[in-house]
């Protein structure tokens, strides 16, 4: 198994009509998030913050104020995290009949058994309500992968940034798999709602964040 894979989130900030916003973006099916996203082979943090905003809300000029600090491992111990893009087989068997999707790198999934070489995982993605809970299940794979394919440890880095970059109040994009994401600026007091567990990532900031945005009012 894998040591870890960074991961990296990125709360960004702009004063729009003497109001201090956080850029989020809605998800056609996962409902509010901010941009965020797996470190590639070769890349640093800084530059990650930067490609995961621009894929994810389009932005061009945006630049990190400051680095957040991190979470050295989000997982819990029923959790693993893909590693390496890998086929998910129906059975241990690397003869044995694949899914037609693969799991790609970063996701995160849950561990349910071992069995010689092999990691008996599930992965999920659900529908949200407005209220931000789940009301069914959109998408489901359950099968083996290869356990070198894993780790158990995924560790998060957080980082502000801003842009002075014009843009409307809200806007659509479409993503690397056809979805149609829609960023917005919402204020950045009282403290927006996000999806679990992005919910979680924004208490672990919002304090620095509103320091270095409103000083200590």
């Amino acid at each position: 198994m894998n040591i870890s894979i960074e991961k990296v989130s990125a709360f960004i900030t702009q004063k729009r009509n003497e109001v201090e916003s956080l850029l989020v973006f809605k998800h056609p099916t996962a409902g509010i998030q901010i941009p965020a996203g797996s470190v590639e082979p070769g890349e640093d943090i800084q530059t990650t913050a930067i490609r995961e905003t621009y894929e994810e809300t389009g932005l061009q000029h945006a630049k990190i104020e400051a680095y957040l600090g991190c979470m050295e491992n989000e997982l819990d111990a029923h959790q693993r995290i893909i590693t390496h893009t890998t086929k998910v087989y129906i059975k241990p068997d690397l003869n044995a009949v694949p899914y037609k999707e693969k799991l790609t790198r970063g996701l995160t999934v849950d561990y349910r058994a071992t069995h010689k070489n092999f990691t008996h995982v599930t992965y999920i993605e659900y529908a949200f309500d407005e209220h931000f809970k789940p009301k069914c299940i959109d998408y489901i794979i359950d099968g083996w992968v290869p356990t070198e394919n894993l780790s158990a440890q995924k560790r998060r880095h957080f980082f502000h940034l801003s842009t002075e970059e014009k843009t409307a109040d809200t806007w659509q994009l479409k993503s690397d798999r056809d979805y149609i994401f829609m960023p917005f600026w919402a204020p950045l007091k009282p403290k927006p709602h996000l999806i679990p567990p992005q919910d979680k990532w924004l208490d672990f900031v919002y304090e620095k964040l509103l320091d270095k945005n409103m000083g200590s009012a």
